[in-house]
């Protein structure tokens, strides 16, 4: 018998277990994809032009996981990189027209990854865990904010 030292103690074990689960099967159904730039792409979609260190600040990530992030878009055309108005010296980042229509195919696969791994929750309880996980998500901020 395997003595199981790292098995959930608590509620928060178990959630953290179950996040972990969730994050490796999302990045396994995107295949071939850097899950890392889906948030970049999405920010600049819905927030427009944006400096780079400001990107890495409202999405939470590291600058430097940003700038390997935005390299690799640039490298594929679905971002551009241009001087500020306001300040020369720095750049902006801007989503492409071909960025965009790969954000909205990546939207589109993502819908149906989940669309099909929920198809047996009611619609009560997709709604609850959407509920839920946006409670979490603002409290979780709330902390990071007040830390």
């Amino acid at each position: 018998m395997i003595d199981n030292a790292w098995a959930p103690e608590c509620t928060e074990d178990a959630l953290l277990v179950a996040f972990i689960g969730v994050k490796r099967a999302l990045r396994g159904a995107s295949v071939g994809e850097d899950p890392g730039t889906f948030p970049i792409l999405h920010h600049l979609a819905t927030s427009g032009p944006t400096r780079q260190g400001h990107l890495a600040d409202a999405i939470g990530l590291d600058a430097s996981t940003v700038s390997r992030h935005v390299r690799v878009l640039i490298d594929e055309g679905h971002v551009a990189a241009g001087r500020d108005p306001q300040d020369g010296r720095a750049s902006v980042l801007t989503i492409s027209p071909g960025g965009l229509e790969h954000l909205a195919q990546r939207l589109h696969s993502h819908r149906e990854t989940l669309a099909a791994a929920t198809a047996s929750f009611s619609p009560s309880e997709r709604a609850e865990l959407i509920r839920l996980l946006a409670k979490l998500a603002e409290h979780l901020n709330h902390l990071k904010e007040t830390a």
